[in-house]
């Protein structure tokens, strides 16, 4: 074998040992595995943390505000409409059970007053019908004996009678303003519309516009109304609360 120049076994040996690595490297662990075994230092915590502020305060930056969906109330002190105060009482006062026996109340009140005083002016024209007669058949008694019939100061005059039930016309006539004056400020604290509305918003009688008359009348100013429409808006509104709240 020495003779042929072939290398001997040691020698091949020594050649494969002097190409291996002397020190060799263990075999690479997955990078999760190395994640999992050694824990997060204390910097890497804060900064984590730190980022973490830093992203949930650019959402709520990135977030759109949130939008007010809530209804917008009308004042009914503004309303000057019929439309606008029809809606208003369906959705302000129509569904409030509360706000309905108050009217019903009102209502049943109101009733009550009226024929009192229809009662009582008939009961009134009655007995003037009867002291009528009474003195009638007095007149007549004295007549047939050949008495006097008094010709003065009669109480049971015509006009005396006429006189006396215009004064009761006028009682009631106040009791029934005093009546309505206190049920407007209930209708008003109901947040019923015509109803305590703005005085700033009312034309007085007699005045067509700021100048006095000189605005045309085929053209009424913008924002006001005139004391005898607001009237029959309360009157409409009035018949209207009779038909909601009617037992």
């Amino acid at each position: 074998m020495s003779s042929n120049k072939t290398p001997d076994l040691a020698t091949v040996l020594r050649t494969l040992a002097g190409l291996a690595p002397q020190n060799p490297t263990p075999p690479q662990q997955p990078q999760s595995a190395v994640q999992d075994q050694v824990p997060p230092s204390n910097d890497q915590i804060q900064f984590q943390q730190a980022l973490q502020q830093q992203l949930d305060r650019a959402s709520q930056f990135s977030q759109p505000p949130p939008v007010n969906t809530a209804p917008k109330i009308v004042d009914p002190a503004t309303i000057l409409e019929w439309s606008a105060g029809l809606r208003s009482v369906m959705k302000t006062v129509a569904n409030r059970e509360n706000v309905i026996n108050d009217i019903r109340r009102m209502i049943k009140v109101q009733h009550e007053h009226e024929e009192q005083w229809w009662k009582g002016r008939e009961a009134l024209i009655e007995r003037q019908k009867e002291r009528k007669e009474g003195q009638k058949k007095l007149d007549e008694v004295l007549k047939a004996v050949g008495g006097a019939i008094s010709t003065g100061l009669n109480n049971d005059g015509p006009e005396e009678l006429a006189r006396e039930l215009q004064t009761f016309d006028l009682k009631v006539y106040r009791a029934q303003m005093q009546m309505a004056k206190e049920m407007n400020s209930k209708l008003r604290s109901l947040g019923v519309p015509f109803f305590g509305t703005k005085t700033e918003l009312i034309r007085p009688l007699g005045k067509d516009g700021p100048g006095g008359g000189d605005m045309p009348k085929d053209k009424p100013e913008k924002g006001i109304i005139d004391e005898i429409e607001l009237v029959k808006l309360q009157r409409k509104m009035l018949a209207l609360l009779e038909d909601l709240c009617g037992e």
